[in-house]
């Protein structure tokens, strides 16, 4: 499939519903741990993001209450510089919301590929993201996860996505109680970390962070770990270096520790266009009309997207429901359509969740218990350096004749075929010409035909024709996995074989993705590390005799009998580098 899911998206499926209420559904845009994301049209003919939730929640009646509330709030944004609610389903089965579908690529997907917003795009941003903080404010709400990622750049400004994890204000019964909270680490007010309320000036930090990183291409409190993430955010300066002066001043002070210092966002628009007009809609009617920013290409509905290229509302739905335990599932449905030329840019990030009590949180890391709250998720601090939808047959993979690996149908599709039953590819050699270390490389795989004892994945620090490398492999049943390590004449070693693969999906599709991160201190080692769709499989670091950096690819294996063979298909593939 394309990552261009604004246009085309993942065909339905033999279960998916052709038909919601007044709404046809045309394809998917994306799935996550609550729900299923389609693309749609109404009787009009015009396009919408059709978020359906899993049955097993919808039959939940805390969860169903929660969802009407989450709903209701959302449908009271003004519609000026956000992706507004147009319409739900909360009293039948299936449960689903429907939201207006914006085409351009996110933020996160914006600064990734081409760096640094330049001056007036910048300022229109600051100004789009304030003014949709205003109409979500002015509904009672505080949003509660803005990040790059849920802010997408259209042809008309920008426009803040995903609300479902906002909740009501004046929600009595603990939707904003202490204790229950998500979001992701670079992005979270240090009052959520210090276990106090969160407030519309907990948006303002957040705000504040997201366009420091649209200014200088890093947030303003980045670490190598969560837990440094969250001692900076809670006890360290921001560093704004970089960052235009004429918003320093107002992004230091967004991001002041006390919230009781911080300006609200109608200061935050004085502030920024200096003359006195903060009325929210007649400030996004300007940025509007001024707007030349870096949106190219279609994505999708506000809110969702996968692998990589423009944001598409796919991510809007698993974000926005909450669990009974106050838990969030994972949004692994972003989706980025790609703008204009092969995007550079990095991987939607999968949201970090977080659970418990945050006063205990920063307790742990005020006296330096860092690992109790070690992130599993993969690293979301990236910079890509290579990435493929496998759209375009030249893109330099190969392509031969008996189909034991040839480009289909948007994919890249690999089998094994009679005395082959091994079957693997690098990254193009004329694509890339360096491998980043330390690098994290995702892609999706769709099994097409296999026995249960088959694998697939992905191969890091590859060189000698493979004589050396490090595998990553995932049995087709889901029932193990390995890390294999290849040293030439030094044989091979298992390093790690989990009889469990956590995350895995028997129906696929599974997104898999592999750390592989030189280290230096106390002499030469490599982390190897696996997730599948975003829950952590292998850690394991080789400190025996490791292997140099090298190229990184794809890999199928048939299993014990010949006579049955593999075929997979491979989608959206990314190379990165782990920044920090």
């Amino acid at each position: 499939m394309t990552t261009h899911a604004g246009e085309n998206g993942e065909a339905l499926r033999p279960e998916d519903p052709e038909q919601l209420g007044p709404y046809r559904l045309i394809g998917r845009l994306g799935r996550g741990g609550m729900g299923t994301v389609y693309l749609g049209e109404d009787t009009a003919g015009r396009r919408v993001a059709v978020k359906v939730i899993n049955r097993e929640l919808a039959g939940e009646g805390a969860f169903r209450e929660r969802f009407r509330r989450e709903v209701t709030a959302a449908r009271q944004v003004r519609r000026f510089c956000t992706a507004p609610v147009m319409d739900a389903e909360l009293d039948h089965d299936p449960l689903y919301v429907v939201t207006e579908y914006i085409e351009g690529p996110s933020l996160e997907r914006a600064v990734a590929d081409r760096g640094p917003l330049p001056g007036s795009d910048l300022e229109g941003l600051a100004v789009g993201v304030a003014t949709a903080l205003a109409a979500i404010h002015g509904a009672g709400i505080v949003h509660r996860d803005l990040k790059p990622a849920n802010v997408l750049l259209s042809s008309t400004g920008p426009r803040v996505i995903d609300f479902g994890i906002a909740r009501a204000l004046d929600a009595s019964d603990g939707p904003t109680r202490t204790g229950q909270f998500v979001g992701t680490p670079n992005y979270l007010p240090p009052e959520l970390l210090r276990g106090e309320q969160v407030s519309p000036a907990s948006d303002v930090f957040s705000w504040g962070c997201v366009v420091a990183y649209a200014g200088t291409g890093s947030a303003p409190f980045a670490g190598n770990t969560v837990p440094e993430i969250f001692y900076r955010v809670v006890h360290e300066e921001p560093k704004l270096d970089g960052l235009d002066p004429g918003l320093r001043d107002v992004v230091a002070a967004a991001l002041d520790k006390d919230p009781r210092r911080r300006p609200s966002v109608q200061e935050v628009l004085g502030r920024l266009v200096g003359n006195g007009t903060t009325d929210p809609a007649a400030l996004a009617e300007t940025v509007q009309a001024s707007w030349h920013g870096p949106a190219t290409g279609p994505a999708g509905p506000g809110g969702a997207a996968g692998a990589g290229g423009a944001a598409t509302q796919a991510s809007a739905a698993p974000t926005m429901f909450q669990q009974p335990n106050g838990m969030h599932g994972a949004d692994t449905t972003r989706r980025d359509a790609r703008p204009g030329p092969r995007p550079g840019g990095g991987l939607p990030r999968r949201a970090l969740l977080i659970g418990g009590a945050a006063a205990a949180a920063v307790l742990l890391l005020a006296i330096g218990a860092f690992a109790v709250l070690r992130s599993d998720g993969p690293p979301d601090d990236l910079a890509t350096a290579f990435s493929d939808a496998f759209s375009n047959p030249d893109s330099g993979w190969g392509d031969i004749y008996d189909k034991t690996y040839a480009y289909e149908n948007g994919k890249y599709r690999m089998q094994t075929s009679g005395t082959t039953g091994v079957v693997g590819r690098w990254v193009p050699k004329e694509q890339v010409t360096d491998i980043p270390d330390p690098v994290l490389a995702t892609v999706t795989v769709s099994v097409e035909q296999s026995p249960a004892d088959a694998m697939f994945g992905m191969v890091c620090r590859a060189n000698d024709d493979g004589k050396k490398q490090y595998l990553f492999l995932v049995r087709h049943d889901g029932k193990g996995a390995v890390l294999r390590k290849s040293n030439g004449d030094a044989g091979t070693k298992d390093l790690a074989t989990p009889d469990s693969v956590p995350g895995f999906d028997s129906k696929g599709p599974n997104k898999l993705q592999v750390a592989c991160e030189g280290q230096e201190k106390d002499g030469p080692k490599v982390r190897l590390r696996l997730w599948v769709n975003g829950e952590k499989v292998i850690d394991e670091t080789d400190t025996d005799q490791p292997l140099a950096n090298g190229w990184v690819g794809i890999q199928i294996e048939r299993g014990g009998n010949a006579t049955q063979q593999i075929v997979a298909d491979f989608d959206d593939f990314d190379m990165s580098k782990i920044r920090g």
